[in-house]
């Protein structure tokens, strides 16, 4: 999921970044993701993942770095089975 997830983040936000060069642990932010791409991000994380997030989820606890996003994944696609 981690590969798929950077290559996600460069593909659909057109960041100027390679995707082995994203570090799980580094906020999104320093790769130039703001809350226009964040939204971006969302519907193209939604589409791949098959998840929903809410209002709730719209936090920098969720979508703060890669490993928090892979974590809030992971626990929606728990939610779903």
């Amino acid at each position: 999921m981690e590969q798929e997830l950077k290559e996600l983040l460069v593909e659909r936000l057109f960041l100027d970044v390679e995707a082995d060069d994203i570090e799980p642990d580094t906020p999104l932010s320093e790769y130039g993701v703001d809350s226009f791409l964040l939204q971006e991000l969302i519907v193209a994380l939604e589409e791949v993942f098959d998840v929903r997030f809410g209002m709730g989820d719209l936090n920098a606890e969720t979508f703060g770095t890669l490993n928090t996003l892979m974590t809030a994944i992971k626990a929606k696609q728990a939610e779903a089975e």
